[in-house]
């Protein structure tokens, strides 16, 4: 992530001396003016890229939790391939994205609750949070069919809000719709979807006086398909689950989560 945040300081900062503001005395200029300068398809594949790395995932299937438990916590690891959209905005502005190639993937741990409310619905939370920074999102999934042979199928709808100053993160906000399906069996549930992100938010970088903060905005979406087994150690016992995802940016990734029923 430190390499991510490098390349993302380098490209605003280039940008910042090539512009036809430094034939003039910085001192002299609304400084604020200065947040046009940061590239539009660089603020939008930066909110993009952490919009994506750290958005709410519940790894779940169709069938509501309420078939074995009650609620769930669970701790989840998350690796996630650093895609080529926020490379090919810096190439494309004559920015080296070097360092940020050399990244394969970056960890995104979160701590989950999940609990259900009835045999239909359940509803998950999920966080991060440290020293004023936090990650935090959350999920509704409704199970729309569920035959007694055969697949189940449910809708789920995801958000996610961040705040992370020092990845350079203003704000961002990703919302997730989801379908998905599954089959549970006696010990696991495998289980398969398909889903979308719509993302926007806010880029903030603090540069040495006289240039201070510059800010941008940026949205993007995207779209994924996923697949993954929860398999269930008894009524009231452990939780383990195994998922990896394709997304059409590049961002695909892999990842487990683990926990305790109760």
């Amino acid at each position: 992530m430190n390499r991510f945040r490098k390349v993302l300081l380098s490209g605003i900062l280039f940008f910042s001396l090539i512009s036809p503001a430094k034939a003039f005395d910085l001192s002299l200029l609304d400084l604020s003016s200065l947040n046009n300068l940061i590239p539009q398809d660089i603020a939008n594949e930066t909110t993009k890229a952490f919009g994506i790395l750290l958005s709410h995932r519940p790894y779940q299937g169709a069938v509501s939790i309420a078939e074995n438990d009650a609620a769930e916590f669970k701790l989840e690891l998350t690796l996630v391939k650093v895609g080529d959209g926020l490379l090919n905005a810096l190439s494309a502005n004559g920015v080296s994205g070097t360092s940020l190639q050399n990244v394969p993937s970056l960890p995104v741990p979160k701590a989950h609750l999940r609990k259900a409310f009835g045999p239909k619905v359940d509803v998950g939370i999920s966080g991060l949070f440290y020293l004023g920074q936090y990650i935090a999102g959350g999920d509704l999934k409704y199970n729309f069919y569920q035959p007694e042979e055969g697949l189940g199928a449910a809708f789920r709808l995801g958000y996610t809000t961040v705040h992370a100053p020092r990845l350079n993160v203003k704000s961002a906000s990703v919302i997730t719709p989801e379908l998905v399906f599954s089959r549970r069996l006696s010990a696991a549930e495998p289980y398969i979807g398909i889903g979308g992100r719509l993302i926007s938010g806010t880029i903030s970088v603090t540069f040495p006086d006289p240039i201070g903060t510059l800010e941008k905005s940026g949205s993007g979406t995207t779209s994924y398909a996923f697949t993954g087994v929860n398999f269930v150690i008894g009524s009231k016992g452990l939780r383990l689950a195994l998922e990896g995802t394709y997304d059409l940016s590049g961002y695909s990734s892999i990842g487990t989560m683990f926990g305790v029923a109760f």
